[in-house]
């Protein structure tokens, strides 16, 4: 019989060791605690004493709950929501009546589940956040799950149902990623490139000197015109991909491939051979191919994640003038959905959600209202409805320095223009709209400022004077004129007021009504249409402005020309005038995209026509008045050329007409007849420049020839 060891307080006073050595533990035999002990003293081994680390305690395995427990608890809540519930089969009513073990059935639960009592929010499981809005009984619910928010309403089933069953997207049985692959193609293209990045989209990454110099485009160029993205945060996560070369999430990685493409898209061909060594046609073929890969891999089509929204919004802005505008108006709509089930159109405050989430929230949010509100504008189609049932606060004016992820503070507005201004004075210029239209229920419209009787012009003007003096006072008096951002923040709030004032005074509404334009209409239409025009060519002629050019949509400028060109054909020479036809040219000179090129051929043919008839009466003035006639301006002359080119090309079908007119009804009038049709179709049905008085229906053809030739997509505009 083996003697009991000592207890530790006796060997503490025989100077013995309370544990055994490492050697005896190791080989796990009986130490006598001695120094040293008698195993190692025999082995002439080095004898240590190294206390035991204690092992973690093992966590006790919550209370699992059986399957049919938990099918039986389900159905009950089925039941409260007036569902009809088939009785259990009697298959599962005898195994639970003959007491089968239901442990080969069971589902490992991470949490307790238990039926919260009303008002009383739920324990979330393990990985996931829940967010009530304190509303009597059973409310919106915002449910967040690594990364992910799904936002369900009051008339939701899913508001009763337990965090664990949020989301039913993750327990679709699939049978691969073949139907995702399908849907996206839909919306993003197939795309001939994307069977190459198959392998580790890590060596499709640039260099990190190029990569370097992409951010600083990106932030100086892009960042202030759409400000979705925290650049601290995103930077990290660029750093962590590309130069550390670590794993990172499907949507992370979608964000930095669309921050690629977007960034190459303004690029100039210059830069694209010094910084790339290939010419950009090259370099944006590959990287829109990239980042449509990467939409796809972070499944776009039925994500719940604001990154891979943030990722399609800068996708989108890459693909501007590569894409019809009802093409983009339908993928506006997309992100606008999106957005909408995940809950961007409620405030993070009434979620429970962070600061720092709810700012950047706030921004997406913001962001893809004014997306949806230009592609409707552009298209004269209203915006959707879905923008105004939110009720998301604006943004704070402050940079991204001011905010933290784990920030507890609400960080104090700047009273200086910074890099979300721009996106503020749009937040602002949506809430004056809304007052001016007198439509607080519905999303405004430019048109809806002039259509809306049941606000008189009066009040009106009021209110544009008091939104004018609102802007001077919150931004305009903080710009400084040595900084381009604030040059163009200034441009774009004096140019929305003109636009204003100009669509508040429509001279459309005097279409068809019977009466005749007052002088002071004739002149707030007049000089609101000239100032608008004075403003585009000094934002065209500002070399500062250059970098922001890829934003600026000069397709707003076709009916500032037609207001200046239907004015001006009534009023005498005089050096007002003479201005306005210097400003018409550099107009037509800075802006050739949006004059002349084949995508608005028709619009240019129909305002070259006017523009002439116009100037020729101008020059008929002066002569009649006595004056010295001014010489022909150079795009005058590049009018009447193309015009002259043009008939030349309509004579010879006319001709052609003729003969086979003459050949078939043996009749020369009818040879006539097909000439004043190609007369009337060489300029789109267009005769000569009307009133502002003109038959509505003329204006209805000016406004579909208008929106037809809008032709290619850019988001922006005053």
């Amino acid at each position: 019989m083996e003697p009991e060891d000592p207890s530790p307080d006796t060997r503490a006073e025989e100077g013995l060791q309370s544990f055994s050595c490492l050697v005896c533990r190791q080989r796990k035999v009986r130490c006598d605690h001695a120094q040293p002990c008698g195993n190692c003293r025999r082995a002439k081994i080095d004898c240590e004493y190294v206390a035991p680390v204690r092992g973690k305690r093992k966590r006790a395995n919550a209370p699992r709950e059986t399957l049919h427990a938990k099918l039986r608890r389900y159905e009950d809540m089925l039941k409260t929501r007036g569902v009809d519930v088939a009785e259990p089969t009697s298959a599962v009513r005898a195994a639970s009546q003959d007491g089968v073990s239901e442990s080969n059935d069971t589902v490992e639960s991470p949490t307790s589940l238990s039926v919260p009592t009303p008002g009383e929010e739920p324990a979330a499981p393990m990985g996931f956040r829940s967010a009530l809005i304190k509303t009597p009984g059973t409310g919106p619910r915002l449910v967040t799950k690594e990364g992910n928010t799904r936002y369900y309403e009051n008339s939701s089933l899913w508001t009763d149902i337990h965090d664990d069953f949020h989301h039913p997207d993750d327990i679709i049985v699939s049978d691969g990623d073949d139907d995702e692959e399908r849907e996206a193609d839909l919306f993003l293209g197939a795309g001939s490139l994307s069977n190459a990045f198959n392998g580790q989209l890590r060596d499709w990454h640039p260099p990190m000197a190029v990569l370097c110099t992409l951010k600083d485009i990106y932030v100086d160029r892009i960042d202030p015109l759409m400000k979705i993205m925290h650049m601290p945060t995103f930077w990290t996560s660029v750093l962590q991909a590309v130069e550390r070369g670590e794993e990172v999430s499907k949507p992370i990685e979608a964000i930095i491939f669309c921050f690629y493409f977007g960034t190459i898209s303004i690029l100039q061909e210059k830069e694209c051979e010094k910084l790339f060594k290939q010419s950009k046609k090259t370099l944006f073929a590959k990287y829109r191919a990239l980042a449509r890969h990467t939409l796809k891999k972070a499944e776009l089509i039925s994500t719940s994640s604001p990154m891979t929204l943030r990722a399609f919004c800068v996708f989108l802005m890459g693909l501007r003038g590569t894409m019809r505008y009802e093409s983009q108006y339908v993928l506006c709509g997309v992100a606008l959905r999106l957005a909408l089930k995940m809950g961007l159109h409620r405030d993070g405050t009434s979620l429970g959600l962070s600061l720092f989430e709810t700012e950047m929230r706030r921004r997406l949010w913001w962001y893809i209202a004014h997306l949806d509100f230009r592609t409707s504008d552009l298209l004269g189609a209203k915006p959707s409805l879905d923008i105004h049932i939110g009720d998301v606060h604006v943004p704070w004016n402050v940079e991204d320095e001011d905010l933290q992820p784990s920030m507890k503070e609400v960080p104090k507005n700047r009273k200086a223009i910074t890099s979300i201004t721009m996106c503020l004075v749009r937040c602002d210029l949506a809430k004056s709209l809304q007052r001016l239209s007198g439509t607080f229920t519905t999303v405004a419209s430019w048109g809806d400022i002039g259509s809306n009787s049941n606000v008189t012009l009066e009040d009106k003007d009021a209110l544009i004077n008091e939104i004018e003096d609102k802007f001077e006072t919150k931004y305009l008096r903080y710009c400084d004129p040595s900084r381009p951002l604030d040059i163009l923040v200034t441009c774009m709030i004096r140019a929305a007021i003109c636009n204003t004032r100009l669509f508040a005074h429509n001279p459309r509404r005097f279409a068809d009504a019977g009466g005749q334009v007052t002088e002071a209409e004739r002149d707030t239409a007049f000089y609101n249409a000239s100032k608008l025009l004075e403003y585009a060519t000094l934002v065209g002629e500002n070399q500062s402005l250059r970098k922001y050019e890829w934003r600026m949509n000069s397709t707003y400028l076709w009916d500032k020309i037609l207001f200046v060109l239907i004015e001006a054909r009534r009023r005498t020479p005089s050096p007002e005038l003479d201005r306005v036809w210097e400003l018409i040219g550099r107009v037509f000179s800075q802006y050739p995209d949006a004059f002349g090129q084949s995508s608005a051929q028709a619009v240019y043919e129909v305002l070259s026509k006017w523009t002439l008839e116009v100037w020729d009466r101008y020059i008929a003035a002066k002569r009649e008045e006595g004056m010295l006639e001014p010489d022909e301006p150079t795009y005058i002359k590049a009018m009447k050329e193309k015009r002259e080119s043009m008939n030349e090309g309509a004579a010879v079908q006319v001709k052609e007409q003729e003969t086979v007119s003459k050949e078939v009804l043996g009749s020369a009038r009818d040879g006539a007849q097909a000439a004043e049709v190609v007369e009337a179709g060489e300029f789109g049905g267009f005769s000569e420049l009307g009133l502002f008085e003109m038959n509505l229906n003329e204006w209805v053809n000016w406004e579909q020839l208008v929106s037809e030739q809008n032709g290619f997509y850019h988001v922006e505009g005053y």
